[in-house]
């Protein structure tokens, strides 16, 4: 669900509103929606969305209001949910939410985030903080005791640093909850939208809810990019480390104590473990799951899921193992080709 703290609603719409605008199957119904969730987090004032035929248990399970659903999909609705019959439930979703959240359909911050001066006179700035020149900070933003914030940063509204962050030069923090002892070195960006358009003739803007939440004791490095949440979260687990140009996309779940070496992508919606490392230029695929402790060689490409303790390399990526049985092979292959070809 959207953060009050960092997204401003238009909403409650009653579901005849909704269904009127949006190309929706029609319904007189003056049920009042006042959110969008995801089916695991709604509840019955929160509308949610239904594409994907492997998320039956939790669309059963659900607690929204309201369902966006195909037609053929509608008796998967539980009875305690209205279904809302759409083409393109994905889409409409999108449409929807750029209705309640005209303001983040296009990028934009509250109107009154920053004051004439570089400290709005709603944020609250601890004791024995070190803000260099040009840095700004928004409405509502808290700032920990003994932070250091580095010249031309941005800290944008609502944004809370724990006690002794350190943020280098010329970061931006926006939509983010961030604990104790952070490092964000200089130049990363953290809480921008995620990549998240529902295709079609011409791509509709899915705008992005969710935040970033790091917890104590992570470093970010130089350059990198963490993008808010859809729906839910972003979330990088305690203790981990990410090297610089490391992209982290929309509702990334990193478990705690995790290292990702220099220019890592992991693609939305995936989850990795404890303990999990990436090599340098090692990409994850979106909505897979890897194990605790898993070891991802560098420029490795991992297209599935894989069970903890695995070692992974390749493209695309397989158990380390298999890769050098499968390199052993071929090698074995071209020994035997190139001598057949000899001259006897």
């Amino acid at each position: 669900m959207a953060d009050a703290r960092f997204f401003t609603s238009a909403g409650p719409f009653s579901v005849a509103a909704l269904t009127e605008k949006n190309g929706i199957e029609a319904r007189d119904d003056d049920l009042l929606l006042s959110g969008l969730a995801s089916l695991s987090a709604a509840d019955s004032n929160s509308l949610s969305f239904f594409s994907d035929l492997k998320l039956q248990d939790t669309l059963a399970a659900t607690k929204a209001g309201a369902v966006l659903v195909k037609a053929e999909h509608a008796a998967l609705v539980p009875s305690g949910s209205l279904a809302l019959i759409c083409d393109d439930p994905y889409r409409s979703m999108a449409e929807i939410t750029q209705m309640f959240f005209p303001a983040a359909a296009q990028s934009r911050p509250p109107q009154n985030a920053i004051a004439d001066t570089n400290i709005h006179p709603d944020a609250i700035v601890g004791e024995n903080v070190v803000l260099e020149p040009n840095v700004v900070i928004g409405a509502g933003a808290e700032i920990g005791d003994g932070c250091h914030i580095g010249a031309n940063s941005f800290i944008g509204h609502g944004v809370v640093l724990g006690r002794n962050c350190t943020i280098g030069a010329n970061a931006s923090i926006t939509h983010a909850l961030i604990g104790d002892r952070v490092i964000v070195h200089g130049g990363a960006n953290i809480g921008c939208d995620g990549f998240g358009f529902a295709p079609g003739v011409s791509h509709t803007k899915i705008p992005q809810l969710g935040r970033v939440i790091l917890q104590a004791d992570v470093e970010i490095g130089g350059n990198t990019v963490i993008d808010r949440g859809a729906l839910a979260d972003t979330f990088i687990g305690e203790g981990s480390k990410l090297d610089n140009l490391v992209h982290i996309a929309h509702n990334v779940q990193l478990g705690r104590h995790c290292f990702i070496t220099a220019s890592c992508a992991i693609a939305g919606s995936t989850k990795l473990g404890d303990y999990v490392q990436m090599g340098g230029g090692a990409k994850v695929s979106g909505h897979v799951e890897v194990g605790d402790r898993c070891v991802i060689s560098a420029n490795a490409a991992v297209l599935r899921s894989f069970p903890a303790d695995s070692k992974i390399a390749g493209s695309p990526a397989r158990l380390r193992s298999q890769l050098y049985r499968d390199q052993a092979f071929i090698a074995r292959q071209r020994k035997k080709a190139e001598m057949a070809q000899k001259p006897d």
